[in-house]
């Protein structure tokens, strides 16, 4: 199953990060890469791609362009959408429904149980509380859109 992440990376800007950057802190952090390494912080996450299957759906005045999966290889890039952006860039709101997790540095907020129901013990409330600072641009840096494949 793949899953849509919102990496929140806090007093980041656009101009000093790259995808590698993101893909090997976002990785020590939650992923498993494919049972080589344990992360720092676990969760369901043992592939993913900065874009993937869900790729560009931010809409933003600039930002980075993410990489395809192969189920969508042939789309054309839409200008101004990325799966890279710095918040205050955001030109729309991110629609919930697109968005199962928001991942910061420390943790995972589920916005619910495989896009369904809520689990018991997750958090929905952050996630909700981050994603309306996130849409209303009350926190400064950059969010990355992450297709994690449990």
């Amino acid at each position: 199953m793949h899953f849509t992440t919102l990496f929140l990376m806090k007093g980041e800007e656009l101009d000093d990060i790259s995808i590698c950057e993101i893909e090997d802190d976002f990785c020590d952090r939650f992923c498993y890469c494919c049972g080589e390494t344990r992360p720092k912080y676990e969760y369901w996450c043992d592939w993913f791609k900065i874009g993937g299957r869900w790729c560009d759906i931010l809409k933003a005045k600039r930002g980075i362009v993410g990489d395809r999966s192969w189920g969508n290889a042939n789309d054309k890039h839409i200008e101004g959408t990325y799966s890279v952006v710095e918040i205050k860039d955001l030109t729309e709101p991110i629609d919930e429904k697109f968005i199962y997790a928001i991942a910061t540095k420390s943790r995972i907020y589920q916005s619910s149980n495989d896009w369904g129901g809520n689990e018991e013990g997750v958090d929905t409330d952050k996630f909700h509380e981050l994603l309306t600072k996130i849409n209303n641009k009350q926190i400064n840096g950059v969010i990355a859109l992450i297709d994690c494949h449990d």
